[in-house]
C-alpha cells in the first residue's frame, strides 16, 4: 500500500517522535482529524461499489453484439479517475497509522502510549485498507471481463486516464507485500484488549462497525481474502490477451494509417466551396452551437474508399459569443491548461471541431469549406439542459490522436464520425460491426436526419458547389445518401 501514497507516509511517526508528555495529546488529535477525513472516503466507497455493481448488472443484460451505449461509456472513462483518487486517499491513511500495528509490547507498557489511541489509530489503518480492498474487489467485476477490461485500461487524454493505470493498481493490491500489510492490521485490530476507556474511546465505534460491515475483513478475518482475489498467473495471462488484443488492433492501425497517409495527400483540385466567401457568410449567418456538418470532397482519393455519399463529419461549437450567453465561456473545459483550455481558438474563429489523421482539433470554417458538398444538421431532440454537457465533452475531444481502427468503444482516440456518437448520447446510433469492432459511418450520421423519427433536421445544404432549394434539400439529400449506400 505504499507504492503511490501522497507523501504522508513521514508523517505517520510524528508522534512517536514528540517528547513523551506530547504523545498522546498529538496522536489524539491526529486521529480525530483522520476519523473525519475516513468516513466520507467509506461513504464515497460504498456508493462507488453499488454503482460499479449496478453497472455490471446493466452491461450483463444488454445486447452484446452492440456497442457500449455511449452513456455507459462515459461512465466507464469518467469514474475511472475518481476512482483512482479514492483509493489513493484511502491508501495514505491506512499507511499513516500502519506503524501503530507494529508497536511491541514494551511499547505497550509505557505509561505514555494511551492503548484506546493505539488501537483507534489501528483501527483507522484497518478500516481505510478494507475499505481499500473492497473497492478492490468491486473494481474486479469490471476487470474479469475481458472487453470492460481492455476500455477501463485504454488512455483518455480527455479524463486524464494514461494506459494501464488500473492494471496496475490490481498487480499493487493483489502483491503478497500489501497482503500481508492488511493481514497486519487485521491482526492487530483483532488483538485488541477488552474494556478500553478514555476520551477517545467513542471513536471505536464508528471505526468498529465499518470494519465489521466490510466483505474484505469477513474474507480475512476467515483467512480466505487470498481465495477471493486472482492469482498472479491469472493477472498475467489475462494482461498477455489484452496485449495480444491491442496488439491485433495496433495491426489493423497501423496498416489504416500508412494507407491513409499516403492516399490522404492525393488531392487533384480544391473543392467547389472553397474561398467563396459568399458561402462562408451564408454558413456562420445559419449555424448555431452543436449543429453538425456534414461533406463531400470526390477530388480526394480517401473519399473513395469511405463508405456512402458523405465523406466527413464535424461539429460546430459555437462563437465566444455564443457560448458566453451559455455560460460555459468562464467553465474549466475553457481554460488554458496542459490538456484543454480553448477559449483563444474559438476567439480566433476555430470553432469546427473535427477529427483529422492528425488527430481531433478546432479549424475555422474557412478551412473547412475545401469541400464540394455541406449539409448541416441540427440537432431536433436535445434538450436545454442537454446543450452544455454535450459541448464539454465535444471540447473533451481536442487533442486526441485519431482512430485508425474506427472503433466507437475507444474513447481515447477518435474517428470524425464517432464524434457525434459521443456527444450526442441521447441518440441511439446505428454502427456496423467490423472485424471485431464496431464503426460508425458519415452516412450512419446523415442518415439520422432521415425519417419520421429523425433526430436532425437539415437546415442547409450545398451540393456539388450549389446551394438546394430547401423546398428540395432533404429529397436529394435522402437519394444521396440511401443510393450512395446501397452503392459502396
Amino acid at each position: 500500500m505504499k507504492e503511490r501514497g501522497s507523501g504522508n507516509e513521514s508523517g505517520s511517526r510524528d508522534w512517536r517522535a514528540a517528547p513523551a508528555e506530547e504523545r498522546n495529546a498529538r496522536l489524539a488529535s491526529e486521529l480525530r482529524e483522520a476519523a473525519a477525513k475516513l468516513d466520507p472516503l467509506v461513504t464515497l466507497s460504498r456508493s462507488t461499489q453499488d454503482e460499479i455493481l449496478r453497472f455490471r448488472e446493466r452491461y450483463d443484460g444488454r445486447d452484446m453484439d452492440s456497442p457500449l451505449p455511449q452513456d455507459m461509456l462515459r461512465q466507464l472513462r469518467k469514474g475511472s479517475r475518481p476512482y483512482l483518487e479514492l483509493q489513493d486517499r484511502l491508501r495514505d491513511l491506512a499507511v499513516r497509522y500502519e506503524p501503530l500495528a507494529d508497536l511491541d509490547a514494551d511499547e505497550l507498557r509505557r505509561p505514555e502510549v494511551d492503548p484506546t489511541l493505539r488501537y483507534a489509530g489501528v483501527g483507522l489503518g484497518t478500516a481505510a485498507a478494507l475499505t481499500l480492498y473492497d473497492n478492490y474487489l468491486s473494481l474486479l467485476m469490471i476487470m474479469k471481463d475481458p472487453r470492460l477490461r481492455r476500455l477501463v485500461n485504454d488512455p483518455d487524454r480527455g479524463y486524464g486516464i494514461e494506459e494501464n493505470e488500473l492494471w496496475e493498481l490490481v498487480e499493487r493490491l493483489n502483491s503478497k507485500s500489501n497482503r500481508d500489510r492488511l493481514r497486519k492490521l487485521v491482526d492487530a485490530w483483532d488483538d485488541a484488549p477488552e474494556g478500553l476507556s478514555g476520551d477517545e474511546a467513542i471513536m471505536l465505534d464508528p471505526i468498529r462497525l465499518t470494519i465489521e460491515s466490510s466483505v474484505s475483513y469477513r474474507y480475512a478475518h476467515e483467512h480466505a481474502l487470498e481465495a477471493s482475489l486472482p492469482t498472479r498467473g491469472r493477472i498475467r495471462r489475462a494482461h498477455v490477451l489484452d496485449r495480444l488484443h491491442h496488439l491485433a488492433d495496433d495491426a489493423v492501425g497501423t496498416v489504416s494509417e500508412v494507407f491513409g497517409d499516403g492516399i490522404g495527400l492525393v488531392e487533384t483540385r480544391k473543392g467547389k466551396l472553397w474561398n467563396r466567401e459568399d458561402v462562408r457568410r451564408k454558413v456562420l449567418d445559419t449555424l448555431q452551437p452543436l449543429d453538425l456538418l456534414l461533406e463531400k470532397t470526390p477530388f480526394r482519393l480517401t473519399d473513395r474508399f469511405i463508405p456512402g455519399h458523405f465523406g466527413h463529419v464535424a461539429i460546430w461549437m459555437g462563437t465566444e459569443a455564443e457560448l458566453e450567453a451559455l455560460g460555459i465561456w468562464a467553465e474549466p473545459a475553457m481554460q488554458k491548461d496542459p490538456l484543454r483550455g480553448y477559449r483563444h481558438e474559438v476567439a480566433e474563429g476555430c470553432s469546427v471541431l473535427e477529427a483529422l489523421r492528425s488527430g481531433v482539433e478546432l479549424n475555422t470554417i474557412r478551412q473547412f469549406l475545401n469541400i464540394d458538398d455541406l449539409a448541416v444538421l441540427r440537432p431536433k431532440t436535445l434538450a436545454p439542459d442537454q446543450v452544455v454537457p454535450s459541448l464539454l465533452r465535444g471540447f473533451q475531444q481536442v487533442g486526441k490522436a485519431y482512430d485508425f481502427n474506427f472503433d466507437v468503444e475507444t474513447t481515447g482516440t477518435i474517428v470524425c464520425s464517432e464524434l457525434p456518437y459521443h456527444v450526442y448520447p441521447h441518440i441511439d446510433w446505428h454502427t456496423e460491426a467490423e472485424l471485431g469492432r464496431f464503426t460508425i459511418s458519415p452516412d450512419d450520421v446523415a442518415a439520422q436526419a432521415i425519417g419520421e423519427h429523425a433526430a436532425f433536421e437539415l437546415i442547409l445544404f450545398y451540393h456539388d458547389g450549389e446551394q438546394v432549394d430547401p423546398d428540395e434539400a432533404l429529397r436529394l439529400f435522402t437519394d444521396l445518401v440511401r443510393q450512395d449506400g446501397d452503392e459502396k
